[in-house]
C-alpha cells in the first residue's frame, strides 16, 4: 500500500497493517463504496473493505477474523 492507499478510518488501517504483515495482499480499489480487498493469494479468498463502514471497529474486527482464518494458508 502507498501513502495515498490509507484507509480514512484509523482502526480499519491498523488492521490492513497486519494483514499486510501476516502475509495478505491488501489492495486498493477506487470506487465509491468499495475502499479494496484483503485476499488470501494460496486460498483465492478475500474480504471486501468498504470505504465508510458502519462501524470501524466492526470492519477492523472482519479483516482480523479473517487473518486468523487465512493465516495458516501457504
Amino acid at each position: 500500500m502507498g501513502l495515498g492507499d490509507r484507509h480514512q478510518k484509523k482502526d480499519v488501517e491498523a488492521a490492513l497493517r497486519r494483514a499486510e504483515a501476516s502475509g495478505l495482499k491488501v489492495t486498493h480499489d477506487k470506487n465509491r463504496h468499495r475502499w479494496g480487498w484483503v485476499i488470501c493469494c494460496p486460498c483465492k479468498e478475500s474480504v471486501t473493505v468498504y470505504s465508510t463502514p458502519r462501524s470501524a471497529g466492526g470492519a477492523a474486527h472482519r479483516v482480523d477474523a479473517f487473518i486468523r482464518h487465512h493465516r495458516n494458508c501457504a
